[in-house]
């Protein structure tokens, strides 16, 4: 624990010299669902209801998905690829120094940041969008439920990412595979539309998928959509277990990899 708080010292302040890019980032994600909030606004005119959401709903639903998303996304497979291409990764396997720790802690460090951006601009989307809070209540067991279900979204995201950074060891240059996970995450996470709507054969199979996990069930279960104990239990449960699974990957990848890894840069 000594180590992550001095990475993340370190982190916050190295996030607060490039604070421009964690604007940048923050306004690409905000970006999606600010368009899709004006494409639901211009379809609530003809319709009071649709699939069980109220305009007031839909846009408590896309608020949510800015403030989750912005304190869970994260991006390690963009520096980790950097690095195992110019044979900095090896820094890691030299020095006691966990590689998973170093980047949990740079992660935090990049949302604190883009949360002080993000606070603002929120203020400034409130009025334009009428975002409404009165329909929402809060009690400590559910508090606590998203809170622990908002930590579980942050380690998915990480080490998913973290395993896509991996495979630049075998793939060299796997950009590739990273503009297809976020394409897929992004569709099966419920950041482009609610899961709700998508098709009943099509919403089953997002069910043995993780990315629900990533942002809709979050953002559901602080939208108080999902009321009853049971299934609040079973969604944190599943999330558990894929937190599990990734967490396993992460190592097996990791380990097989420092194994085929080969440093060609300085």
């Amino acid at each position: 624990m000594r180590q992550f708080w001095a990475f993340f010292r370190v982190a916050v302040a190295d996030a607060l010299v490039y604070r421009a890019e964690g604007a940048v980032w923050m306004l690409l994600e905000v970006s999606q669902p600010v368009v899709a909030l004006i494409f639901w606004l211009a379809a609530f005119q003809t319709k009071s209801d649709i699939a069980g959401y109220s305009l007031t709903s839909m846009v408590l639903y896309y608020f949510g998905i800015m403030f989750v998303n912005n304190l869970v996304a994260t991006h390690p497979q963009y520096e980790l690829s950097r690095e195992i291409r110019s044979g900095s990764f090896s820094y890691y396997l030299l020095r006691p120094v966990s590689l998973s720790v170093y980047k949990i802690a740079a992660g935090s460090s990049w949302r604190v940041v883009r949360i002080l951006f993000f606070l603002p601009l929120i203020l400034l989307l409130v009025p334009i969008f009428h975002l409404d809070l009165s329909s929402l209540s809060f009690s400590p067991a559910k508090i606590l439920a998203i809170l622990v279900s908002v930590f579980m979204a942050f380690w998915l995201h990480f080490f998913a990412k973290m395993i896509l950074g991996l495979t630049t060891i075998w793939f060299t240059e796997a950009g590739w595979l990273f503009l297809s996970f976020n394409v897929i995450n992004s569709f099966f996470s419920g950041q482009l539309i609610p899961l709700d709507l998508f098709p009943a054969k099509l919403l089953h199979f997002t069910n043995f998928l993780p990315f629900k996990y990533f942002l809709y069930f979050p953002v559901s279960l602080s939208l108080n959509r999902l009321n009853q104990a049971n299934a609040v239990i079973l969604g944190l449960a599943v999330q558990f277990f894929w937190c599990l699974l990734f967490y396993w990957l992460y190592h097996l990848v990791l380990k097989r990899g420092t194994k085929a890894y080969s440093a060609y840069g300085g």
